[in-house]
C-alpha cells in the first residue's frame, strides 16, 4: 500500500459538474474514499486518483475498480475488468468519505 498524506476536509458539490460555474470539478474527494477504503480493505489492494480526481480507483489482483458519481449525483462502483456497476445505496455526492468508504467495502465483494 502506498502511503499518502491524509486529506481530513471533504466538499461535495454535485460532480461532476458546478452547477454555479457549469465547470468540471476537480479535486481528490473520490481518492479521498479509495485510499480509506484500502485502509479497510487490506494491504493487498491499492488506491489511486483518475483523471482530475473525478474518480477514484482500488487494485487488487490485475483488478481495477472506479468509483465515480453519476450525473444524478450518486455513487457507483464499477469492476472494469468485466464492466459490472453498482449503485452504491445509502450514500451519494454529499456522503462523506468514511460513509462512501464504508459502503464500497461493503459492496465490493458483489463485483468479482
Amino acid at each position: 500500500m502506498r502511503s499518502h498524506a491524509d486529506a481530513s476536509t471533504y466538499q461535495w458539490t454535485h460532480p461532476p459538474y458546478d452547477d454555479e460555474d457549469s465547470a468540471p470539478i476537480f479535486g481528490d474527494q473520490l481518492f479521498t474514499v479509495a485510499r480509506k477504503a484500502v485502509l479497510r480493505l487490506g494491504d493487498q489492494w491499492d488506491a489511486a486518483a483518475g483523471p482530475g480526481g473525478r474518480t477514484g480507483h482500488l487494485r487488487t489482483n490485475h483488478t481495477v475498480f472506479t468509483i465515480g458519481v453519476c450525473e444524478a449525483g450518486d455513487i457507483y462502483l464499477r469492476n472494469d475488468t468485466n464492466g459490472d456497476v453498482r449503485h452504491l445505496p445509502h450514500v451519494d455526492a454529499n456522503s462523506n468519505p468514511d460513509g462512501i468508504a464504508d459502503a464500497v467495502c461493503d459492496h465490493i465483494a458483489d463485483l468479482y
